[in-house]
């Protein structure tokens, strides 16, 4: 009997290939609101989900009231275009062409930096990403 055994992958993450990855549209959730700032960037507020054993422990310190905690997420001006983008109209490669002639960037930088934004805002529950051309109702 082995105490510490390796634990067994129930299920493998989707892998899309890099054409598949640049032809797809990102989508903003429904869940986030987006507010403008003073310096006309994007500022995102969105509700977050805490694990079970931290909800309780912040009911008994007194210092939560089960009312959904929100997050926020100010981004600058590169951050701001890109949102706008995410519309599901443009393509990931839209957005880093645009990118790369906005900015006057290489377009392998654009690429990483708009593939690292978009990683980042979809582990975090803010877009999702669809395959194909857009839909009518979009």
């Amino acid at each position: 009997m082995k105490l510490f055994r390796k634990k067994k992958r129930t299920q493998t993450a989707p892998t899309i290939s890099r054409a598949e990855a640049l032809a797809a549209r990102p989508v903003r959730s429904d869940r986030v609101a987006e507010e403008r700032t003073e310096e006309g960037y994007v500022r995102l507020v969105y509700d977050i989900n805490y694990k079970p054993w931290f909800a309780k422990y912040a009911r008994r310190m007194g210092t939560w009231d089960d009312r959904p905690m929100k997050k926020k997420l100010e981004l600058d001006e590169m951050g701001t275009r890109a949102w706008e983008l995410m519309d599901g109209a443009h393509t990931v490669r839209d957005i880093v062409d645009d990118f790369a002639a906005e900015y006057r960037l290489g377009h392998r930088e654009a690429e990483m930096s708009v593939s690292a934004f978009i990683k980042e805002l979809g582990q975090r529950g803010l877009i999702a990403l669809r395959e194909g051309s857009p839909t009518p109702e979009e």
